[in-house]
Parts: structure tokens; sequence; C-alpha cells
């Protein structure tokens, strides 16, 4: 049974704050050490996750859920996300009840599925960047066109102009790189893909690739342009920067609870109207 447990939830949506205190209520009747706290590090309401923890709990959409997952990544905390937002593919247990929810954890009948996280490594500054949906480059609004070079360990896939470029996780394929035209990926694929954001040219289409090599980003460019990791992590990068993009060490451990006929495609359907035609 579960002896610790840290609530984040999302601040600007008021009943994910009063579930969170309601949550915490269940959990410490049950005699499990709990605490609840924003996700935002700058807030007074913001508690840090104590290493012994066991369980992440997560109120808010996909960007309270990013948020929380990269204060545990290192730590190897599972965590589990209960959708305040809108699509919500990472926080998506928005249509259960808490209590239900915790009985669930307490029983331990949940599994946790181990997802892949990207690494970013800047050669300029020296810095990792880490994404558990994508990575991505965007030309400067100095620019009118991103240049890049793209390699799969020592070769060359394609030299190509485009707004940006998203390196995205299976995970991630439901996120901007769908938006993107990008594949939606299964979960369990051992891979990355590679999504340009409006070409230059009808050529440059969404390429898969083995998440055991290195996907090198070497610029062009005479103006400098930005990276985002998750939509965060805005950094200007200078011209002819190199980036260099791996698995990262780091699993996201993701739990799911056991229901009846809930799976990866399920929520597809749900969450993108994939239904079944009306043949009436």
């Amino acid at each position: 049974m579960l002896k610790k447990i840290h609530i984040f939830y999302n601040p600007l949506k008021p009943e994910a704050e009063k579930t969170a205190k309601d949550l915490d209520a269940i959990f410490k009747r049950a005699h499990v050490h709990s605490q609840y706290a924003e996700t935002d590090a700058s807030s007074d309401k913001w508690l840090e996750v104590p290493d012994d923890t066991e369980m992440l709990v997560v109120l808010g959409g996909d960007g309270t859920f990013l948020r929380a997952a990269r204060q545990v990544l290192s730590k190897g905390t599972p965590i589990i996300g209960v959708n305040f937002g809108h699509l919500g593919f990472l926080s998506e247990f928005g249509d259960i009840p808490m209590q239900d929810l915790a009985d669930k954890l307490l029983a331990s009948d949940y599994d946790i599925e181990e997802r892949s996280v990207l690494r970013a490594f800047v050669e300029d500054n020296g810095e990792y960047y880490y994404a558990i949906n994508d990575i991505t480059l965007n030309r400067s609004f100095r620019a009118n066109l991103l240049y890049t070079d793209i390699y799969i360990g020592s070769n060359l896939l394609h030299s190509m102009r485009a707004d940006g470029v998203i390196i995205s996780t299976p995970t991630g394929s439901t996120a901007y790189a769908i938006s993107a035209g990008g594949a939606v990926m299964d979960p369990d694929i051992d891979a990355f893909q590679i999504v340009p954001i409006a070409p230059h040219s009808l050529n440059s289409r969404p390429h898969v690739v083995s998440d055991k090599e290195d996907i090198i980003l070497e610029s062009l460019d005479h103006e400098s342009f930005y990276l985002h990791a998750d939509g965060r992590d805005l950094v200007e990068l200078n011209p002819k920067s190199k980036i260099i993009i791996s698995r990262s060490p780091y699993n996201l451990k993701l739990v799911k609870l056991n229901i009846e006929g809930r799976n990866f495609y399920s929520i597809l359907r749900e969450k993108l109207h994939w239904g079944s035609l009306d043949k009436k």
C-alpha cells in the first residue's frame, strides 16, 4: 500500500484546488502521508516533492501534468493525471469520482507504463533540455525560414527549409506533432518522430526513426532561432548551432488505472471522436 503521496493542482482552476483538498483528506483518513501544493515553484503554495514520495497525483490539464512531471523525472516517481483541462491525453482520468480513484490507488489497482523522454544537448551553451512530448525548433521573427540539416546518427536525412521542426516522442505524437500533420504513434513503439512545420517543399514529410539513434540538427541559418522543450524552456540559439537529440536516461512513469475497456485506443476514440460510423 502507498505510504506517501504528493498532490499538485493547477491554481487557475478553483475546482482543482478543492479536489486536491478532498483527495488529501481521503488519503489522510487511510493513514497515508499526503500533501498538496500548486505546480508553480515560484508560488508560496508550492511544496517540493520529497525523494521518498511513492505517487504524484496531478490535477489539471496536460500542461499542468508536464510542469509537475519535470520536477520528478530524475526521481522516477510514478505520476497519475486527473483532467481539468480540455483533451487530456496525459491527464486522462477526469471522469471518475475521486473516492474511486483513491480506492484504486490505495489498492494498487493500476499499472505503470514506462514512456520515453527526449534529451536535447545544445553544443553552444553546453546545456541539456528534457521533454516528455517534444523538442521544437522555430525560426526567428527576423528570418523567413529555418534552414536545418537533419542527421540520423552520421547519415544525412534531409536538408529542410520550414518554419520549424518538431521532434516528438510517441507520447507527444498526440500533441503539437499531430497538429503539424504527424502520425499518432502507439506509446509502446521505441521510436521518435520528426515533423516539419509548414515546410517550403511538398517533399518534406514526417519521418519516424528509432529512438536508439541520435537525431542531429545543424542550423544553416544566418539568424538566431529558438528551441522549446514541451512548449517551455524558450531558448534563443545562435546561428549555425548544433543540437543533438537522443533518448533520455529517464523515463516517464505513467500510472494507468485498471478500468475495463479503457486503453490507448479507447482514449483515442474518445478524445479525437473516432467513433464508429452511424450506419442507420
